[in-house]
């Protein structure tokens, strides 16, 4: 097998998005000592980085990771997109390149900058809110427990940390409406009265009713970002209302993103099938699992229908932010909601480069910190806002 090759699933697997078949080609080479022992020398880079990363040299550590990987005879091809990962031992690859690409423009090796901001940007906080039929609104406590009362005093539901699970218990044979909102920095899940599943993530509301009706569909309203899991009940269809797209199901997993900001509206289907209908307008369209569809708010139709990557866009459920060869507008966007902070942006030409990026478990700081180090891109934290120059 090429080092190429190879060098690729060593990163997968430093990064932890390695799979289980290219596990095991791995750990078929690894059976040769030799092939170890060069595996822990990538291992040992990883971490010596990350610990660097904490007060960062970037001089020291790029003259110390040439000599390491020189010393090893280990080289890294070019990559198409800049890439952006959150392991130091993808970046000890990198920085061998000596420079980047980022979508047509080439940037010469980065400069040793200095860490401008000398304050920390403090993501504000909200609650999550649940409004009741009667209007009245009650804040839900992410990490608590209670039960959920309608307006009448009855049992509908609970609350049991990240998710309120309805019990269909409503007597009333009518449609019965709440809305649960997540503000920016939060996400949380609602079980539905026929046991569907619902994450909503930041920013977004979901109008449902508390207990469906026998014969007649399933319907509910979003705004924002939700994932589905929806039960299968071919006498009750489920139908998404989001704007002027409805989505029609009967079982299925898929993710729909409707920010009002967006122009386009996106359904990304995971499995099952779905009919994307057209309110006002005599056209629909079926989605297949593994493909995107994205529907333009002006022009009123399908824009693109095209075959992607599922987990880049449920990756979030997880608590997860997954980029690929998107923008850095986009991805400032997403990182506002995500973290419930500002971000200004007074490079228009920054806005429009493409990244590949992968977050986890960082801080909104950490990842403004790394994009100052790795990629030159200075900011300041101005009455709490990063202002990007």
């Amino acid at each position: 097998m090429s080092s190429k090759k190879i060098e690729f699933l060593i990163v997968k697997y430093l990064v932890k998005e390695i799979t289980s078949a290219e596990l095991d080609v791995l750990n078929e080479w690894i059976k040769d000592s030799e092939n170890e022992k060069i595996l822990d020398e990538y291992v040992k880079i990883h971490y010596e980085i990350t610990a660097a990363m904490n007060e960062p040299d970037i001089e020291a550590i790029k003259k110390n990771l040439r000599k390491k990987i020189k010393d090893e005879k280990i080289s890294s091809a070019k990559t198409k997109y800049l890439k952006f990962f959150k392991y130091a031992a993808v970046f000890a690859l990198l920085f061998t390149i000596g420079y980047w690409h980022i979508g047509p423009k080439t940037i010469e090796e980065t400069n040793n900058t200095e860490v401008t901001n000398s304050l920390l940007l403090v993501p504000d906080e909200e609650s999550i809110t649940l409004q009741l039929d009667d209007g009245s609104i009650q804040q839900i406590s992410s990490g608590g427990s209670k039960t959920i009362l309608d307006a009448d005093g009855n049992i509908i539901g609970s609350q049991d940390g990240q998710n309120i699970k309805y019990m269909g218990a409503s007597k009333k044979e009518e449609l019965v409406f709440n809305t649960l909102t997540v503000p920016k920095g939060r996400r949380f899940e609602v079980t539905l009265s026929d046991g569907s599943h619902v994450f909503l993530n930041s920013a977004s509301s979901l109008r449902y009713p508390v207990k469906f009706i026998k014969g007649s569909p399933r319907e509910v309203f979003i705004k924002g970002e939700g994932y589905f899991d929806v039960t299968e009940d071919t006498e009750h269809p489920f139908i998404v209302h989001a704007d002027d797209m409805e989505i029609n199901v009967l079982g299925t997993k898929f993710n729909v993103t409707n920010y009002p900001e967006k122009d386009n509206i996106s359904t990304v289907l995971v499995e099952g099938s779905v009919k994307l209908n057209m309110k006002d307008e005599q056209k629909s369209s079926f989605l297949e699992p593994g493909f995107k569809a994205e529907w333009n708010r002006l022009e009123k139709n399908v824009v693109s229908m095209k075959n992607v990557d599922t987990r880049i866009y449920t990756a979030w459920t997880e608590g997860k932010l997954i980029f690929r060869n998107a923008t850095f507008k986009h991805i400032r966007h997403t990182l506002e909601r995500h973290y419930n902070v500002a971000i200004i942006n007074n490079n228009e030409d920054l806005d429009k480069q493409r990244f590949d990026a992968t977050f986890d478990i960082e801080t909104i700081n950490e990842i403004l910190q790394t994009f100052n180090i790795s990629y030159a891109i200075d900011f300041k934290i101005v009455d709490n806002k990063a202002v990007i120059d």
